[in-house]
């Protein structure tokens, strides 16, 4: 009897962490589909050994066979539709990662966007002399809502989880001491409760490591011993776990 409760426990937990989109109508359990959406930080720029390494492959490896997880990071991109230069499209939805990630069908989306947003988000709130803000307040925040729901497949939408406040930046960086992050936070928590996501914290674990070789010399992209703390903390909020203390 035992046995049979625990049986019972864990397809509950694996049920759970899969969404509603998990092991429908199916008699063998499926992997627990995993999609890492995100910026340059998600993809690994600058990591020497980005493949192995960035956070998508290490949260593979900490979740173990139960799981699928695949890397969409697109260097670059962000939320709204365009650069203020006009050039290549900086929404992460209308770049070459999209469809792929669409087709995958993950029960799970983890998703880190904004840092290159975060100029041109000031716009909402910067006012012109004719009192009018240059950007429609709260154009991010539907756009950013937008992109999620758009993962909805047969009435079935996955597990989101998105960062809420965004990493840090070295001394190095230019945003370094500017409020366009924190300013930004309000709506990133905004945008989670509109799609009912899970958020993640991933500003303050991330500081120690900033002026560190754990980052890389622009003072924004992480390292592999930085991703590795991405990617445990992610993967304990993934599987209902505390986050690791360090």
């Amino acid at each position: 009897m035992k046995s049979l409760l625990r049986m019972v426990a864990v397809a509950a937990v694996c049920m759970a962490a899969a969404g509603c989109c998990g092991a429908k109508g199916h008699s063998a359990p499926e992997k627990i589909r995993v999609a890492c959406i995100g910026d340059s930080i998600t993809f690994g720029t600058a990591m020497t050994n980005r493949v192995a390494e960035c956070y998508p492959a290490q949260l593979q490896r900490i979740l173990g066979d139960r799981y699928e997880v695949r890397n969409f990071g697109d260097p670059g991109a962000g939320v709204y539709l365009h650069t203020k230069r006009g050039d290549r499209p900086r929404a992460w939805r209308l770049r070459d990662e999209y469809a792929p990630a669409l087709a995958f069908k993950p029960d799970i989306v983890v998703c880190n966007l904004g840092i290159n947003d975060a100029s041109t988000y000031m716009g909402e709130y910067i006012h012109s002399e004719d009192g009018k803000a240059k950007l429609e307040r709260g154009l991010f925040r539907k756009l950013y809502v937008d992109l999620l729901e758009s993962f909805a497949n047969d009435g079935c939408r996955p597990r989101f989880i998105i960062w809420t406040k965004l990493g840090p930046t070295g001394k190095k960086h230019h945003f370094k001491g500017m409020p366009y992050a924190f300013v930004m936070e309000h709506d990133l928590e905004q945008v989670a409760r509109d799609v009912g996501a899970e958020t993640l914290d991933m500003y303050t674990p991330l500081v120690p490591f900033a002026e560190t070789p754990h980052f890389s010399s622009d003072g924004i992209h992480p390292e592999a011993g930085a991703q590795k703390v991405i990617a445990e903390i992610t993967a304990a909020k993934i599987q209902g776990r505390p986050a690791p203390v360090r």
